[in-house]
Protein backbone atom coordinates (compact mmCIF):
# COMPACT_ATOMS: atom_id res chain seq x y z
CA UNK A 1 0.00 0.00 0.00
CA UNK A 2 2.73 2.49 0.91
CA UNK A 3 4.37 1.98 -2.48
CA UNK A 4 1.13 2.93 -4.23
CA UNK A 5 0.87 6.06 -2.08
CA UNK A 6 4.47 7.04 -2.77
CA UNK A 7 3.92 6.49 -6.50
CA UNK A 8 0.99 8.92 -6.34
CA UNK A 9 2.68 11.40 -3.95
CA UNK A 10 6.46 10.96 -4.11
CA UNK A 11 7.00 13.44 -1.27
CA UNK A 12 5.42 10.88 1.07
CA UNK A 13 8.61 8.85 0.79
CA UNK A 14 9.88 11.30 3.42
CA UNK A 15 8.49 10.02 6.73
CA UNK A 16 8.17 13.49 8.29
CA UNK A 17 6.20 14.78 5.31
CA UNK A 18 3.93 11.74 5.35
CA UNK A 19 3.33 12.00 9.10
CA UNK A 20 2.42 15.69 8.78
CA UNK A 21 -0.08 14.94 6.04
CA UNK A 22 -1.41 11.92 7.93
CA UNK A 23 -2.12 14.13 10.95
CA UNK A 24 -3.96 16.55 8.67
CA UNK A 25 -6.07 13.68 7.28
CA UNK A 26 -6.86 12.38 10.77
CA UNK A 27 -7.87 15.85 12.03
CA UNK A 28 -10.10 16.34 9.00
CA UNK A 29 -11.69 12.90 9.32
CA UNK A 30 -12.47 13.51 12.98
CA UNK A 31 -13.90 16.94 12.14
CA UNK A 32 -16.44 15.34 9.79
CA UNK A 33 -17.52 12.78 12.36
CA UNK A 34 -15.36 9.75 11.62
CA UNK A 35 -13.94 7.90 14.60
CA UNK A 36 -10.22 7.34 14.92
CA UNK A 37 -10.92 3.61 14.62
CA UNK A 38 -12.71 4.15 11.29
CA UNK A 39 -9.84 6.26 10.02
CA UNK A 40 -7.23 3.68 11.01
CA UNK A 41 -9.19 1.00 9.11
CA UNK A 42 -8.85 2.88 5.81
CA UNK A 43 -6.31 0.86 3.84
CA UNK A 44 -7.22 1.48 0.19
CA UNK A 45 -4.66 3.86 -1.38
CA UNK A 46 -7.37 5.58 -3.45
CA UNK A 47 -9.43 6.27 -0.32
CA UNK A 48 -6.37 7.60 1.50
CA UNK A 49 -5.48 9.88 -1.41
CA UNK A 50 -9.10 11.04 -1.60
CA UNK A 51 -9.11 11.83 2.11
CA UNK A 52 -5.85 13.73 1.71
CA UNK A 53 -7.24 15.75 -1.23
CA UNK A 54 -10.35 16.75 0.70
CA UNK A 55 -8.36 17.52 3.87
CA UNK A 56 -5.95 19.65 1.83
CA UNK A 57 -8.78 21.53 0.15
CA UNK A 58 -10.49 22.13 3.49
CA UNK A 59 -7.31 23.49 5.06
CA UNK A 60 -6.71 25.76 2.05
CA UNK A 61 -10.23 27.16 2.38
CA UNK A 62 -9.63 28.24 5.98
Amino acid sequence: MMNALIDAKPEWADQDTFEGDRKKMLRYGISIGLSIEELFRVADPDEILGLWAVAEAASSAE
